[in-house]
């Protein structure tokens, strides 16, 4: 069972089917995205049943059923997409109940090395890295969550590791998502410990190796230019530093969101599936898509973790990291029904947190 959970969680964590479809085509991504599921299945088959995510299930499937009313693209595209992700988010659950925070730990750090292997081995023109993520933001978004990790490893050893490569690969992504919420991150780590502000003093290391990266392999990116210059205290305007706002992007779908606010506009209509550019943002991909219900629902579920989180910080602060980690980059990026570690890494903080409270219920039965 263990190989086929490591498999499974490689498929997942990796993003190997997209990875494999943008490296060697389409019959190896095909291959790749129907393994993933398959995997997962058999896993599934083969472990114990228990509960299912209902707080998914039931968002996905008036997200999926109302944006269904007004979706005039290919049927059969269209229904392997619900089939893939009900089959992941149902037998999927099962393999996340089963998955440590240290396993969780040496998947995204080696998904997150992929960022600097290509940044070292594959320069670009571009000069943004993103390894085996292909873009640039979903690859910070690995970083910032695999960073929020750390603070739920016992050794301090691993822990400062894993802080100073999640940070220098998150960095070599030129994501400006991934720089506040790092440092928001270790803002929040000091009331954990005021020992942790050390990681202030790491970040003069990481921008030491950055500058070192820049000398060998010439990283060619514009955003590393203007963190050069504020760090050499030169000017920089701030046309330069909001250049390719996402709210700019978000602005031009407000009107489409205001025409049909109660069902949407239909399912692909905000997520760049009919060859159209993406809103790049979740919450606002939903309701663009499938109206208010799913909406409110999302946020609500949003706003559960966090809450609960809050609640459990210190029992696992990882948890509000990890919650703060993925609801701000889901601002940034429309994919939650379809680039599965997203949703992996939702239903993951959502059972530890099903945990905490059924461990609290358990010592107040005790306590009586």
């Amino acid at each position: 069972m263990k190989i086929i959970k490591y498999i499974s969680l490689a498929l997942i964590l990796f993003n190997l089917p997209s990875f494999g479809l943008m490296a060697f085509g389409d019959s190896i991504g095909s291959l790749l995205s129907y393994g993933t599921i398959f995997m997962v299945f058999i896993y599934y088959a083969l472990e114990k049943k228990s509960e299912p995510n209902w707080w998914i299930i039931i968002i996905s499937i008036l997200y999926f059923v109302i944006s269904s009313l007004q979706y005039y693209g290919t049927l059969r595209f269209f229904l392997l997409e619900i089939v893939k992700f009900f089959v992941f988010i149902i037998a999927g659950y099962e393999l996340i109940k089963r998955v440590s925070n240290n396993e969780l730990f040496v998947f995204f750090i080696i998904g997150a090395l992929s960022v600097g292997i290509e940044a070292l081995f594959f320069t670009s023109d571009f000069g943004r890295y993103a390894g085996f993520y292909l873009n640039a933001n979903v690859a910070g978004f690995i970083c910032i969550y695999g960073y929020s990790v750390t603070y739920g490893l016992k050794n301090n050893t691993l822990k400062l590791f894993g802080q100073f490569v999640f940070t220098l690969m998150g960095l070599l992504t030129f994501s400006r998502t991934f720089i506040v919420i790092w440092l928001l991150l270790n803002i929040i780590s000091l009331k954990i410990s005021i020992k942790n502000i050390r990681i202030f003093g790491v970040g003069f290391l990481i921008f030491a190796t950055l500058l070192f990266i820049d000398q060998v392999v010439g990283l060619n990116n514009p955003r590393f230019e203007q963190l050069k210059n504020i760090v050499n205290n030169e000017n920089v305007s701030s046309e330069e530093i909001s250049e390719d706002s996402r709210t700019e992007t978000w602005a031009l779908f407000y009107d489409q969101i205001f025409e049909s606010p109660i069902i949407g506009s239909g399912y692909g209509t905000f997520s760049g599936k009919n060859d159209t550019m993406g809103v790049h943002n979740t919450y606002l991909m939903i309701i663009g898509e499938a109206g208010i219900l799913p909406f409110l629902l999302f946020l609500i579920y949003i706003s559960y973790l966090f809450f609960k989180s809050y609640v459990f910080f210190k029992e696992a602060p990882f948890l509000i990291m990890q919650t703060i980690s993925l609801s701000v980059f889901l601002l940034a990026n429309h994919n939650f029904f379809t680039f599965y570690y997203m949703t992996f890494a939702s239903m993951w903080i959502q059972y530890q947190i099903y945990k905490l409270n059924n461990q609290k219920d358990e010592d107040k039965f005790l306590e009586v």
